[in-house]
This record gives C-alpha cells, structure tokens and sequence, in this order.
C-alpha cells in the first residue's frame, strides 16, 4: 500500500511507525524541515514537492484549520484520505479521495510517542473502505476501535475537551493554589493524584451520586468565600461551576 503520511506534528509522529507497517510509507508537510525530521526517525521517503503528494492512502494529521484547504490542495489525489480531527466529520475531505473517514485517538498525545496509542480506544467515522484501512491500522498498534455518527463528531469531541483538557487545566490550578498553601512539588504531586484518582474511581462506582462539595450542599457562605479567594476569570469558572451543580444540571 502507498501510504502518505500528511502532518509531522505529535499525532503524525505517534501513528507514523504504524502506517509504515501498512505498506510504503512517505511524509509530506508544509514546512519541509519537520517532514524531515519525522521521516529520519521512522527511516522512511520525504515528499519536497507538493505535486508529487499523491498514493493509495492519505493520512492527514493536521490542524482542524488547515483540513480543509490539505482536501483542497490534493483533490482527487488519492484512492482512501483519513484524518485524525475529532472535531471534523470525514466529509471535509470529500474530494480529496474515492474513501474518506475520520480515525481519532481518545487521548492526549502530547509528544511523537507511538507507545501512547498501544491499546488506546479510537473512534472512527466514514464509509467502508475507509473502515477497512483504519480496521488495518488499528490491528496493528493495537487500538480498541469503536463507531459513531458522522453528525455526532462536534459533540463528541466537546467531551473529549471536557474530559482532558479542561481536567488538565483544573489539575493544574489547582496545583498551583497547593503551591501557595506551602506544599513542595513532590506534596503536591501527591495530593493532586491522591483526589483526581478517587474522584474517578468514585465516579466509575456512583456517577453523579459521587458528587460531594459545597455546592452539592448548597452551602452558598463557602461557595461565595472560596470564589472570592480566586481571581479573575477563576473566579466566574468557580462560580458557574458551583451554579450547575446547585441548579441540579449535572
């Protein structure tokens, strides 16, 4: 299988190593410096040239921004074009291929560390032949494959964006407040991983009956003195946090 692989970011670099396995592997970017770099680490063929990105396979992993003028840019290319956004349906790429689909990893990939995806859940979306080749792909890693509507996608990666970004960001204020009660980095570790970990595994056993808090109790005198106690923007996320929870919208 010709594959190209479009995209030298993190995700690129993580499946990289994976869509050689699938046949004949080429990288192409916008900036040739990062193609390169990726194409030295996985030792496979650098595309310089725009007009010769073309094959069986092509693999966008890109920014959400940038999908739609990479569809534009290699209209009628390629026989298969899946892309890594969960955000986007797999439509956004009609033209670009025969095929298209949509196969993202739910996950943080933070770095070009293929071994984050070994037996990561994905979720596909698209047509059949586009299935088929993701199915291939996923075997190999390995990744637990899953399905969903094409119409889904935006809500889907909300909570996606919900269960790990916004989740890091909490964490990492609230490492930072930890930080200003005096705790050392290695107390504070400990204390966020302490909390984090069993709120989940509360919420693996109760889900919403795991909730506990001021708010949960309606205690508006903590709730108002800890948003106080916060600054700026902190502050409305606190407080509009505290409001869903007391108004019984989650």
């Amino acid at each position: 299988m010709d594959v190209v692989l479009i995209g030298a970011g993190r995700v690129a670099g993580a499946f990289a190593p994976f869509l050689k396995q699938l046949g004949t592997l080429r990288v192409w970017n916008r900036t040739l410096e990062h193609a390169v770099t990726l194409a030295q680490t996985v030792q496979c063929n650098v595309i310089e040239n725009a007009d010769d990105v073309n094959g069986y396979l092509a693999f966008v992993s890109v920014t959400d921004s940038a999908l739609s003028d990479v569809a534009k840019t290699f209209k009628g290319r390629f026989t298969v074009a899946i892309h890594t956004s969960g955000f986007h349906s797999s439509s956004i790429l009609n033209g670009m291929a025969d095929s298209v689909g949509s196969l993202h990893p739910w996950l943080p990939i933070p770095s070009q560390d293929p071994s984050l995806l070994h037996d990561a859940i994905a979720t596909f979306e698209g047509d059949q032949t586009a299935l088929d080749v993701a199915s291939d792909l996923a075997r190999l890693i390995p990744l637990r494959l899953f399905t969903i509507e094409s119409d889904k996608k935006v809500l889907y990666h909300t909570a996606a964006v919900l269960l790990s970004n916004y989740v890091d960001a909490l964490m990492i204020k609230g490492g930072e407040m930890l930080n200003e009660v005096g705790l050392k980095e290695d107390e504070r570790e400990i204390f966020v991983k302490e909390i984090v970990s069993t709120t989940i595994d509360n919420y693996i056993k109760m889900g919403k009956e795991s909730l506990t808090g001021p708010a949960v109790r309606k205690d508006l005198k903590v709730v108002e003195a800890e948003a106080a106690a916060l600054k700026g923007d902190w502050s409305i996320v606190y407080t509009l946090l505290a409001n869903i929870i007391m108004k019984g919208d989650v």
